[in-house]
């Protein structure tokens, strides 16, 4: 395996598990907010937010998948 295609996906991988902890934390009903924060109607932030989140912890995991899957490619 050449250098740029392990540093290729060592990359990835920091930018999958940046992603998945941004969109988790950031989450109202998973994440961490301060209390002078959190929306007035925790119901509705959560409604508007669940589809954004779940696709970007979707695509996050997508991107952490990749790079995992070069880190353990074999050079034929």
């Amino acid at each position: 395996m050449t250098r740029d295609t392990r540093r290729s996906g060592l990359s990835l991988i920091i930018v999958g598990v940046v992603g998945i902890l941004f969109f988790w934390l950031t989450d109202p009903r998973w994440g961490v907010l301060p209390p002078g924060e959190r929306p007035a109607t925790v119901v509705d932030a959560v409604r508007q937010a669940t589809p954004g989140t779940l696709i970007g912890l979707a695509a996050s995991a997508l991107v952490l998948l990749i790079g995992l899957w070069l880190m353990t490619r074999r050079v034929s």
